[in-house]
């Protein structure tokens, strides 16, 4: 077996290992608003829509808008399971412009690509 598979499955199951942990230290640790809460969900929520969105429009643009909406979905989520009111206007606005940060960053890489390779310079000759 070729020794880069060997590594890519073992950092694989170690990120797993993270991921399972962070699940148990919560269970057992009991603080179902505190800050292990918020990082569990920023996880989850990250790879769930990494994966999802990794499927249709390509690995790059998964990990990037998976990134940005797991994490900003988490802290507004958090505050809502702890019965709080919604952030204000300002705050949401934050929050939706990481995300479109994210999805612009993941656009970058498909359609600079196809775009370079479709369009002509204005300045070109013939």
């Amino acid at each position: 077996m070729d020794h880069h598979t060997v590594a890519a499955v073992s950092i694989a199951g170690t990120c797993l290992d993270v991921l399972g942990s962070l699940y148990l230290a919560y269970d057992l640790l009991g603080g179902q608003h505190g800050p292990l809460r918020l990082l569990t969900r920023a996880v989850t929520y990250s790879i769930i829509f990494g994966i999802g969105y990794g499927f249709g429009l390509g690995l790059f643009f998964g990990l990037a808008s998976g990134i940005a909406t797991g994490i900003t979905l988490s802290i507004e989520f958090n505050r809502a399971a702890r019965g709080l009111d919604h952030y204000s206007l300002a705050w949401e606005g934050v929050f939706s412009a990481i995300r479109g940060f994210g999805f612009a960053a993941g656009l970058w890489g498909i359609m600079v690509r196809s775009f370079a390779a479709s369009h002509r310079s204005p300045f070109s000759i013939g």
